[in-house]
């Protein structure tokens, strides 16, 4: 903790301290991840949940064709379709990691709000 952060604590009354500590507590992947599913653009995120679970099917399907298949000109054809599922995939996953960590700056943007707020309220007394 620095030193600014222990001057925000003292100056806070007890049930400050507490109503920040509870807003700012550090959230566990399961949780966050549920926060996707929350707000406007819930079915976006549903969306992707269901194309990444195809893109996973579809990387698993390619994967044993490409190992089941003798004929070279084949297996460089199921090996790209690896590639282009693998790559989908992946960008799936990035796009949910920066979702969360959306909600996770927004949530700390909220938490900041609520100090400057309780302070602001403090010194005016």
């Amino acid at each position: 903790m620095t030193h600014i952060d222990d001057a925000i604590r003292q100056a806070l009354s007890a049930e400050d301290a507490k109503l920040l500590d509870a807003f700012g507590a550090e959230q566990g992947l399961h949780n966050q991840l549920l926060q996707t599913f929350q707000g406007r653009l819930w079915w976006v995120n549903v969306f992707g949940w269901i194309l990444g679970f195809a893109l996973f099917a579809a990387l698993c399907y390619c994967v044993w064709r490409f190992l089941g298949t003798p004929d070279l000109r084949e297996m460089l054809i199921w090996g790209v379709a690896v590639g282009v599922a693998f790559t989908g995939l992946a960008m799936v996953k990035i796009w949910f990691f920066l979702e969360m960590q959306k909600n996770a700056i927004i949530r700390e943007v909220k938490r900041l709000e609520l100090q400057v707020a309780r302070l602001s309220m403090h010194a005016n007394r």
